[in-house]
């Protein structure tokens, strides 16, 4: 499917008419659904921090419920790339799935979508000016990156993602399809104190001192941090951190 400029302004407008006539917020993750299909995509996930922007605070997929249970099963959370982009705040990030190499830490993340269905994934971040609340809009689709950039266009994409990042609610409740909890098993803010002077090349002994905590309970926080993060090493630990925004050097 190639979207023409012709037919790109009718979506729009037709979307936003949409957007107005519904009185509140129950219907628009139907109508923001809609608008993906009309896309050419086949599915759709938004989600947003907390307040302060220092977790992920919700999300919600319309994806397959076989791939959102893997996805919950395997904790893919821990790794995603797209999570760390929001908790980062990027302004976008895009992936072709089945690409990733096996040194990559979402590799099985990246060629599962593949297996399930899933070509490609293309999102773009929108925060609030008064806070450091972000939210995240992904379209998905069947197709590589290429071909959705040569039959939508990734500009006029980010357009209308624009249009249902402000029309969707930035938070949802536990009901409904495709409710995500994230970041459930995330790190406590004494691990990510631990983690970051573990980055900062101190000893255990030397982390126990500057926190003024016992160096067992050190090593405790450190097994805790790598079995969250799935890391093999400590170096892992640290760089998986920093990457998905735990820790900032």
């Amino acid at each position: 499917m190639e979207v023409t400029e012709r037919s790109f302004e009718r979506t729009v407008v037709d979307v936003s008419d949409r957007f107005q006539g519904n009185a509140g917020n129950a219907d628009n993750w139907t109508i923001a659904q809609d608008v993906v299909h009309q896309l050419g995509g086949i599915a759709l996930n938004i989600g947003g921090t907390s307040a302060l922007g220092d977790q992920v605070g919700w999300g919600r997929s319309s994806m397959s419920d076989a791939w959102l249970e893997r996805y919950e099963a395997r904790k893919y959370h821990l790794i995603d790339p797209f999570i760390a982009a929001l908790l980062a705040g990027h302004s976008e990030v895009m992936t072709d799935c089945g690409t990733l190499n096996r040194t990559d830490p979402a590799y099985e993340l990246n060629h599962d979508l593949k297996a399930f269905g899933y070509g490609s994934l293309y999102a773009s971040m929108w925060g609030s000016p008064s806070s450091g609340y972000r939210s995240i809009v992904v379209f998905c689709s069947a197709h590589t990156l290429a071909q959705v950039d040569e039959s939508i266009g990734f500009d006029r994409l980010k357009i209308v993602q624009a249009i249902l990042s402000a029309n969707l609610p930035n938070q949802t409740s536990d009901a409904g399809s495709g409710v995500l909890k994230l970041r459930e098993n995330g790190l406590t803010t004494r691990e990510k104190g631990v983690l970051k002077q573990l980055a900062r090349g101190l000893r255990n002994d030397q982390i126990a001192f500057t926190l003024d905590i016992a160096e067992v309970t050190v090593r405790k926080h450190l097994v805790s941090i790598r079995k969250k993060l799935k890391a093999e090493t400590r170096e892992q630990a640290i760089a998986i951190a920093i990457r998905d925004g735990w820790i900032a050097l």
